[in-house]
């Protein structure tokens, strides 16, 4: 009996700090007000390339014409975090972060266009 109670808590500690890393993960890249947007854009290898930099600048631009400030910021997946196991993120993935926690999550620049397009955000 003592071994499964032992064993169940073990358990439960092991989930609990997995959870816990993942919101550590999250909240390094939240923003600090509510009309504030952090765009991360995960890659493997090379950050993107020139045409990507200018289509998430031309949503930072978007934004701000909104009211809503912007931050753009480029992430290597395979760190000491890994953040593949953490955010369960692939390379060209792109998530956008507000001060509440993951506010889209986009596999390409082109589907995030789309959600961009349609925001509303808190006045």
């Amino acid at each position: 009996m003592r071994k499964w109670l032992g064993l169940l808590f073990v358990f439960g500690l092991l989930v609990g700090c997995a959870d816990n890393a993942a919101d550590r993960a999250i909240q390094q890249f939240t923003s600090s007000t509510k009309n504030e947007l952090h765009f991360v854009y995960f890659y493997e290898e090379e950050p993107p390339d020139a045409k990507i930099r200018s289509q998430l600048n031309g949503m930072k631009v978007y934004l701000s014409r909104k009211n809503v400030t912007a931050t753009i910021s480029y992430q290597k997946i395979a760190t000491d975090k890994n953040y593949e196991e953490l955010l369960n993120v692939k390379d060209g993935q792109i998530i956008v972060f507000d001060y509440k926690g993951i506010r889209f999550n986009a596999r390409n620049v082109h589907v995030l266009e789309g959600m961009v397009l349609q925001i509303q955000m808190d006045a």
